[in-house]
């Protein structure tokens, strides 16, 4: 990994050489300079960081790892809870298409009882029409034979009373009281 830094801190130093960049001619004996420079300055900074650096990326490492298998776990856990949940979803889905068929069911009971109770109540309702009905027409039928004999009589009482001359009364009334002594007498 040490060559690796080396030749790429190498290349980024000739790259962002201002002569190349300027677009001018390569000017080997600067770049020379620079990757002298370049060296010293990673040798200087290899020797006395290398065990601080290595050590902070070790730690960063075992960190990174930690925390790698604590998300693992935590995962781990959250498929489980996951795997929990959605078998209560399903029993609450079930519960809840059992809990609507009952509803249902009771429901169309209900209905039936209602519609049997209405029909009952209807045919009794019917059944009291029809004898108030007669019996009302039985009263009707008594109140106008009543009136009709009334009137009647009373027509006939007119005609008579037209009709009567006081002989005929006289007469009629010696028949009635003669009868009615004959009853008596009897």
């Amino acid at each position: 990994m040490k060559r690796s830094t080396l030749s790429l801190a190498v290349v980024s130093a000739l790259w962002a050489d201002t002569a190349y960049a300027a677009g001018g001619g390569l000017d080997w004996q600067g770049m020379l300079f620079h990757a002298i420079n370049l060296a010293i300055l990673l040798f200087v900074i290899i020797k006395f960081g290398g065990p601080q650096v290595s050590a902070a990326l070790q730690g960063r490492s075992e960190s990174v790892s930690k925390d790698i298998v604590e998300a693992k776990a935590l995962f781990d856990e959250a498929e489980t809870m996951l795997t929990e949940i959605d078998a209560r979803v399903a029993g609450f889905e079930a519960k809840a298409e059992e809990l609507l068929a009952d509803y249902t069911s009771l429901g169309e009971a209900e209905r039936d009882r209602i519609i049997a109770e209405a029909t009952v109540e209807a045919d009794r309702i019917r059944n009291e029409a029809k004898r108030v009905a007669e019996n009302e027409a039985v009263r009707a039928r008594a109140t106008l034979e009543a009136e009709i004999v009334d009137q009647a009589v009373a027509t006939a009482e007119a005609i008579i009373k037209e009709q009567l001359t006081a002989d005929d009364h006289h007469r009629l009334v010696t028949d009635y009281f003669g009868q009615l002594e004959a009853d008596i007498k009897a």
